[in-house]
């Protein structure tokens, strides 16, 4: 006859051992290993086996710094570091990948603590706004610049390309109409 004390034992001792093995699964860190555009899914590389055969995690949606109001698209980058969250422990469909800190691989785009610095490697950065953007404080633009497509004022004055002047004598003309 079995000891029910002992069996009991035995079947709360797996127990804490399945309930730390998913909280332990909660948060993991990799480095993104694939990406599919298409289907906005990445997958993470946790390391390698014994057989030196890398240790890949399942496909999953990536966290975006923005979907609502003010929504921000940029795809990881095969290599980033990023956090698994799987809230359940249970690594699956309901995972998520989201951004985790700089590397030895992808270093801080700026040092400085008085800074705020958007950097990208390779692509462009695409700004829409329906109603415009406002520029406070000194402005300075380093590189070429073109502008194109609608008009270009300062102070109120026409200064783009089809724009008048008062008068045009020989030499400088006069002021902007």
């Amino acid at each position: 006859m079995r000891d029910p004390v002992a069996l009991e034992l035995r079947r709360q001792v797996a127990r804490i051992e399945a309930a730390e093995r998913r909280l332990a699964q909660t948060v993991l860190t990799g480095k993104v290993a694939a990406v599919d555009s298409e289907k906005r899914k990445l997958r993470l590389k946790f390391g390698t086996n014994s057989k030196g055969v890398d240790v890949l995690g399942p496909w999953v949606r990536w966290q975006e710094a923005g979907v609502g109001a003010l929504s921000i698209h940029s795809e990881p980058e095969i290599g980033e570091q990023m956090m698994l969250v799987s809230m359940s422990g249970t690594i699956g469909t309901g995972s998520i990948a989201m951004p985790a800190s700089f590397d030895q691989d992808h270093a801080a785009p700026s040092s400085e603590s008085n800074e705020t610095v958007l950097s990208r490697r390779s692509g462009r950065f695409h700004l829409v706004a329906s109603d415009g953007f406002l520029f406070e404080g000194p402005v300075e633009i380093k590189g070429d610049f073109q502008a194109r497509d609608g008009s270009f004022r300062h102070n109120e004055k026409n200064v783009g390309d089809d724009h008048g002047h008062v008068s045009a004598p020989p030499g400088i003309p006069g002021p902007p109409v």
